[in-house]
């Protein structure tokens, strides 16, 4: 980071800190009458967006538009337009745009963004803490600013410790139990909601784009390095997949995960049965290829949340650095539990260190020593590539493929 990051982030700091503050104690002294424009802050990426998709329409039933309430959701650019390809999305609920890295880096884009949204948010909701939700909530003067928060409080870094404590008037805590649908549902009841159940997400549906009778999806990648199990893993696991259920593989991904195609195509021993679209395909195709598969394996990624909301048999690789959070799924509808993908995971004393640090490794100065050398987690080097078989091997029986 360059001295003029730097000084950038020095500046929205404390700018948001004092904001924060003097907000802070205004709403504690006053009692705002009942608002209409309610802003859902939702940072996060495309996994969580699935995850999201489900509590959406309840949003709308708490907010009636009937009686006079606007709705916008605010998310990065990206996430936008894969949840319009890919989710079905309530009508009554707009959605607008924020680039939240430069929120973080940028002054006067901070400004900008903070700036628009002055004087005409009365409820600000965040479904989901993050370092730039909590200083857009903490810079924001909303009646109102509610944060479905973590549930352990945030240690380190300092400045995630400080916004956290300043950023809302009042904040949901789930158990370290819930699931995210559970803890999106935790925050709907708070919000007044009745009776609402959580359940699987609903996906557009796509039609077959893959062509094969039998095929298998896996995703070596996620969006941070140390979610990713080793790729010599995956090869084993394909070279399985293809001499035991004679299947084609099919690996997705996004375009800065192109060196797993690479090494995997290096070390399988039929390369040939490896047909790569990391990089390669639009949102709509991305959700399509995960649809019609037999099979998804991969690490905790939109991949494996696509399989879960599409009702695919799929394994999930997944760190306990904030167990329970996204996998392994659970829902409030009985009937959707003999569809969850299968997750394997392996508990460790450190575990819940990404909730309570923010960054995975809080804890473990050896985990966090292989993360800074780009390598996955001490919790997710520990599963064996033999467990992700046995696990395919007990979830495929009785299917026909061989």
């Amino acid at each position: 980071m360059d001295f003029r990051q730097k000084l950038h982030r020095i500046l929205i700091a404390l700018n948001a800190v004092c904001s924060g503050l003097t907000r802070h104690k205004q709403k504690r002294k006053t009692n705002s009458p009942k608002k209409n424009n309610v802003l859902i802050v939702f940072q996060q990426l495309f996994g969580d967006a699935v995850i999201l998709q489900n509590s959406l329409e309840e949003y709308t039933k708490i907010f009636q538009k009937s009686e006079g309430h606007n709705i916008t959701l605010l998310c990065r650019p990206s996430v936008a337009r894969f949840m319009q390809a890919t989710l079905e999305l309530p009508d009554d609920i707009k959605v607008e745009t924020v680039d939240f890295r430069k929120f973080l880096e940028d002054f006067w884009y901070y400004r900008q963004i903070v700036k628009k949204y002055e004087g005409i948010v009365d409820i600000l909701i965040v479904p989901g803490t993050s370092l730039s939700a909590e200083i857009f909530a903490a810079s924001s003067d909303a009646s109102r600013k509610i944060g479905l928060i973590r549930c352990f409080d945030v240690k380190k870094p300092f400045a995630m410790a400080v916004f956290s404590r300043i950023a809302y008037t009042e904040t949901v805590r789930p158990a370290k139990e819930d699931m995210m649908l559970q803890r999106h549902g935790l925050l709907l009841d708070y919000l007044g909601a009745s009776g609402f159940k959580a359940g699987l997400p609903v996906l557009k549906r796509k039609e077959r784009i893959i062509h094969e009778n039998h095929y298998c999806v896996i995703c070596p990648g996620a969006s941070k390095k140390e979610k990713c199990w080793p790729i010599e893993n995956f090869a084993r696991v394909i070279d399985f997949m293809t001499e035991t259920y004679d299947m084609n593989i099919h690996l997705c991904g996004g375009s800065d995960e192109k060196e797993y195609e690479t090494k995997i195509l290096a070390l399988v021993r039929c390369p040939e049965r490896v047909k790569s679209h990391i990089g390669k395909t639009s949102y709509s195709d991305w959700s399509a290829i995960v649809q019609h598969a037999d099979l998804i394996v991969g690490n905790d990624s939109g991949t494996m949340h696509l399989a879960a909301a599409g009702r695919r048999k799929a394994v999930c690789i997944a760190g306990v650095y904030d167990k329970n959070q996204f996998f392994p799924y659970k829902t409030d509808k009985p009937e959707e539990r003999e569809l969850l993908p299968i997750t394997i995971s392996r508990d460790m004393p450190c575990q819940w260190c990404r909730t309570i640090g923010y960054d995975a490794g809080y804890g473990n100065n050896a985990c966090k020593k292989r993360i800074h050398e780009n390598k996955c987690a001490l919790c997710i080097d520990h599963i064996s590539a033999d467990e992700v078989i046995w696990t395919i091997e007990e979830i495929m029986q009785g299917d026909q493929y061989s």
